[in-house]
C-alpha cells in the first residue's frame, strides 16, 4: 500500500471524546423532551381546571336564575335561597328552591337543589331524608355564597342575586395550582318583579 492510500483509524482518545459529546447531546435531547412533556401536562391540568370551573359556574347559574318561582307563577323570594346557617352572612352550603327541575333532575312544584363542598368536590343534592347528592366538579377546595338584595347588601330574606366564590385546586406531585373565581347570578324572577313594580 502506498502512503497516500493508507487509512488512518481513530485513536482511543478521539473515540472517547466523540462518545462523550454524543452522550451530552442525547442527555440534552432527553432533558428537552421531559421539559416539554412536563409543560404539556401542566397545560392540561390548567385546561381541565378551567373547564371544571366553567361547567360549575354555568350549571349553578342556570339553576339559581329560576329560584323563587312557584308553579302557579307566584314569586317566593323569601324561600328562593335558604342558608344552611341563618346566623351567618356567608354560607358554605345553600339551597335553591323553585318549581321545575332541581340539579339532580327531579321535578316538582317546589324542588330543592342543595349545593355544598365535601371531599374536595362541589356537590349538588336534594333536601330529602336521607339526602341524595352527586358530585358536579372535583378539585374544589372551598365555596362561599352570599345572597344580596337590590341595594347590594347581604340579605337572605329578600335576595335578588347570589354571589358565589369557588376555589379550585390541582396537584401534581409537590406542585399545587389554585384558582379562585367569584361570580354573581341574578335571580331572574326577582329582577323582573322589581322592574314590574317600578
Amino acid at each position: 500500500m502506498s502512503p497516500k492510500q493508507r487509512q488512518r483509524a481513530f485513536s482511543l482518545v478521539e473515540l472517547m471524546v466523540a462518545m462523550t459529546l454524543g452522550l451530552l447531546l442525547i442527555a440534552g435531547a432527553v432533558s428537552l423532551f421531559l421539559s416539554v412533556r412536563q409543560l404539556q401536562l401542566e397545560q392540561e391540568r390548567v385546561a381541565t381546571m378551567k373547564e371544571n370551573l366553567r361547567f360549575a359556574t354555568d350549571f349553578m347559574a342556570r339553576d339559581i336564575r329560576g329560584a323563587g318561582l312557584r308553579e302557579d307563577g307566584a314569586l317566593d323570594l323569601a324561600g328562593a335561597l335558604e342558608p344552611s346557617d341563618p346566623g351567618s352572612v356567608t354560607q358554605q352550603v345553600f339551597t335553591v328552591r323553585k318549581a321545575g327541575m332541581n340539579c339532580l333532575g327531579e321535578t316538582g312544584n317546589w324542588v330543592a337543589s342543595v349545593y355544598s363542598v365535601h371531599d374536595n368536590q362541589l356537590r349538588c343534592g336534594n333536601d330529602a331524608t336521607p339526602p341524595q347528592n352527586q358530585p358536579l366538579v372535583s378539585a374544589v377546595r372551598a365555596m362561599s355564597a352570599v345572597a344580596v338584595d337590590a341595594a347590594g347588601e347581604p340579605n337572605w330574606e329578600q335576595p335578588v342575586a347570589l354571589r358565589v366564590e369557588l376555589e379550585l385546586e390541582s396537584r401534581a406531585g409537590q406542585q399545587q395550582l389554585t384558582h379562585e373565581v367569584e361570580f354573581t347570578v341574578s335571580l331572574r324572577n326577582a329582577v323582573l318583579a322589581g322592574h314590574a313594580s317600578l
